[in-house]
């Protein structure tokens, strides 16, 4: 006969306990097993990227420079009313004729309007040539026309009033040919007749005598009295106590019909620091520099000079060399310059994505026997899909917020051959950041 057994209460809050503490146990375990598969493999979700741009950064001197030129005063004995045969910043050549002079101011208004009806006439046929000819389709015409209208709002907004009115030509170019293009206009035939017979109209007076230039170069029709203040043949000794004592000669009104700059070169005189000068002086000749207030963009200079000829407590002399000219270029007298010394391409990041962290990476010694070697290197992580990628940076230019990295660095400056690419989505936040990391 069997006999049947039964725990007693405290057995079985002895049992009770222990499959607790198991239970316990195990989902601490499984805790721990969670927290390092977040950790390390599927890692934090709260990263913020940025896509690896091309960009330009540049090593910049500003100075107030002082702009000299080999100038000649137009004179003339001719007599009369004068009016121009070029524009500022044109080209003239020895012997050239830069005005012609007539009687009276109403001659010179019918000459006027006979060379207006002209340049209308000879455009409008321009563009019933290049409508029969062209094959320029409706969509080129529109992006020019929306292209040439942000340039027009750009010029009008930056008070560009140099340039405005070949950008208002260009503009209306456009808008003209899209006219004949599409239908609306088929011809300027008619409008040409009514110019042409408007022309007709009118009799041409006769000059009394003409203006010729001594020697070739630039025509600048405004005098200012600066023009014999420095002899450019002696660029190289001039201070900054010579640029800041620099004043205009009295001129009267009428005393000169305008002038010559001969050549081609003109000339910038930048008083600069002693740190500045020492920067140019180890700088390419072939620079850049920037005049913000009279032309878009950038024109090429030399550094002629670096005068460093001055006392201990005065600013050196850079004497850059241009030979660039339109318009405004032409008028410019003191100005404020952008020395462009230096200039850097490559892929631009913020310095919050700059990490160090170890590259592992093969070298061969001279018998073929290969050994892994481990190195602490500058770079950044980038995210493929749900990994993360340490890639070494090789860095040319450093701002306050960003660094600019050669995108293609010699192959001996990466230890295991990657660097950052060209759209590459870099990590600028997340903690716990490593190479091979995953992320959900």
């Amino acid at each position: 006969m069997s006999k049947s057994t039964s725990k007693t209460p405290s057995e079985r809050s002895k049992v009770t306990k222990r499959i607790l503490i198991g239970v316990g146990i195990t989902l601490v375990l499984i805790y721990i097993v969670f927290l390092f598969i977040t950790t390390n493999f599927l890692g934090n979700n709260n990263i913020v990227t940025e896509t690896a741009f091309k960009s330009k950064a540049y090593d910049i001197i500003e100075s107030k420079a002082l702009i000299v030129r080999n100038e000649e005063y137009l004179t003339s004995s001719a007599s009369g009313v004068m009016i121009y045969d070029v524009s500022d910043g044109d080209k003239v050549t020895s012997d050239g004729v830069v005005a012609t002079a007539y009687n009276s101011q109403e001659d010179v208004t019918k000459v006027q309007q006979i060379n207006e009806l002209d340049e209308r006439i000879a455009y409008l046929k321009s563009l019933n040539e290049v409508n029969n000819s062209t094959n320029v389709g409706i969509d080129t015409l529109n992006s020019q026309i929306n292209e040439r209208m942000v340039a027009l709002m750009k010029s009008v907004n930056t008070c560009d009033y140099a340039n405005i009115g070949s950008v208002e030509q260009n503009l209306l170019t456009s808008i003209l040919r899209k006219q004949l293009l599409t239908g609306d206009q088929k011809n300027f035939d008619d409008k040409i007749a009514e110019l042409q017979n408007q022309r007709a109209s009118l009799s041409a007076a006769s000059p009394t005598g003409t203006v010729k230039a001594g020697s070739a170069g630039y025509f600048v029709s405004k005098v200012d009295g600066y023009e014999n203040t420095f002899d450019v043949t002696k660029l190289d000794e001039v201070t900054a106590k010579d640029i800041e004592s620099a004043a205009p000669e009295q001129i009267s009104e009428n005393a000169y019909l305008g002038k010559i700059v001969k050549g081609v070169n003109w000339y910038l005189l930048c008083p600069v620091t002693h740190d500045e000068a020492t920067a140019l002086s180890h700088a390419d000749e072939n620079i850049k520099v920037r005049l913000p207030s009279a032309i878009d963009g950038e024109i090429p200079a030399k550094i002629l000079y670096v005068n460093n000829n001055s006392a201990e407590n005065e600013k050196s002399v850079a004497v850059l060399q241009c030979n660039y000219m339109n318009d405004a270029l032409s008028k410019l007298r003191q100005e404020n310059v952008e020395i462009i010394v230096n200039e850097y391409e490559g892929l631009k990041i913020s310095k919050s994505a700059l990490h160090d962290d170890d590259i592992t990476y093969t070298v061969k010694d001279d018998a073929g026997n290969e050994t892994e070697k481990k190195e602490r290197v500058q770079g950044v992580y980038v995210q493929y899909g749900m990994e993360l990628v340490f890639k070494q940076v090789s860095i040319v230019y450093a701002g306050d917020e960003f660094v600019i990295c050669n995108e293609k660095p010699d192959p001996g400056k990466l230890l295991n051959g990657t660097t950052v690419a060209l759209y590459d989505k870099v990590v600028t936040e997340g903690g716990d950041l490593f190479n091979g990391k995953i992320i959900s």
